[in-house]
């Protein structure tokens, strides 16, 4: 039989292809009866030939073939524009045209399994194997969604968890189920059939702690003095030095200030956070945060970045008190900014 798993919920999507892969019959000869190809490099004779490869002392052999569908996903390659969708369709699969051909003789001996992440519609080589295949989509949980998905998996688990616990996972892991899984994973170990509370989260998942020295800096570079004085008292507290907070505000002005010029080059969101090294919640707070300030803005309180800097190294203020001051600059020129 042949199977198409595709979407960008990776978790549910691998939890389907563990399923499949049982039918390679017992565990210890899996290794002989589960091919795995990469559809990157693997050419159409080498995958026709695996697939007809007859199983080791099983009923049956699983062949996976990941990532070939994103290999013809559109990029501008092809056929010339004059050409019928079609038949650019065509000439972008190459070799790979006649697997329409080849599908309905693969051997009755072998699950072929096509895995992929994200696909669009126009793809030419899911119009090719889609007649052919048992479909099964699995698209991210959508925001509105978010919370009961992970309250389930929180009971699958084994705990039960409360509601402000749920809101900090969701908005700073958003929907990458797989790091949720993971995190709740480690969350409901160290729980142990209790429940998991918001301070849990903040302690042991590091998306949140992340989180809040981002709400920090945006107290900080907002002007919001009070705010921003409260919220570093709580990270010292919580061990972390006062010129790791201003390292932080130091490192953020300089994401923003990068931001900036990406933008101004027109540089696609995507590609901007791979030239920043971002990624998840620190790419999208970031994005959301260069909107807020000027360039003329980010430069002033990057010159209160050097002074706060300077004064330490001079030792005119220790840490705290230099971190203090910057607070208490930034905000004031916040105030009188025009």
């Amino acid at each position: 039989m042949i199977h198409l798993l595709y979407g960008e919920d990776g978790l549910s999507l691998e939890e389907a292809l563990a399923l499949l892969r049982a039918d390679a019959g017992p565990e210890e000869l899996q290794d002989i009866n589960v091919t795995t190809l990469d559809g990157t490099n693997v050419g159409f004779d080498e995958f026709a030939a695996t697939c007809s490869t007859v199983p080791f002392l099983a009923d049956k052999r699983v062949v996976i073939l990941r990532g070939l569908l994103s290999k013809f996903e559109a990029r501008g390659f092809g056929g010339g524009r004059s050409q019928p969708r079609a038949q650019q369709g065509e000439n972008r699969l190459g070799p790979w045209a006649g697997v329409k051909e080849y599908l309905p003789t693969v051997p009755e001996t072998t699950e072929l399994i096509f895995v992929d992440g994200k696909v669009s519609g126009r793809n030419p080589f899911l119009a090719h194997i889609k007649p052919f295949a048992k479909v099964q989509t699995f698209p991210l949980p959508s925001a509105r969604d978010m919370p009961n998905w992970i309250r389930g998996l929180a009971q699958k688990l084994g705990v039960s968890i409360d509601p402000r616990a749920i809101t900090t996972l969701a908005e700073t892991i958003g929907s990458d189920t797989r790091v949720l899984d993971s995190e709740l994973r480690k969350l409901a170990l160290y729980r142990s059939g209790g429940t998991i509370t918001h301070d849990d989260v903040n302690e042991l998942v590091s998306y949140a702690r992340e989180a809040s020295i981002f709400a920090a800096v945006d107290a900080v570079m907002e002007g919001r003095a009070g705010v921003a004085l409260r919220m570093i008292q709580q990270i010292t507290a919580a061990g972390r030095p006062a010129v790791y907070v201003i390292t932080m505000i130091a490192r953020q002005v300089r994401l923003l200030l990068l931001a900036k010029d990406l933008k101004a080059q027109r540089v696609p969101p995507q590609e901007m956070g791979s030239r920043m090294s971002l990624s998840g919640f620190p790419l999208t707070k970031t994005l959301e945060q260069e909107g807020l300030f000027s360039m003329e803005r980010l430069k002033l309180i990057h010159r209160k970045l050097l002074e706060a800097d300077l004064a330490i190294k001079t030792g005119t203020a220790d840490e705290q008190m230099a971190l203090d001051m910057l607070i208490v600059e930034i905000s004031l020129s916040s105030s009188t900014r025009g």
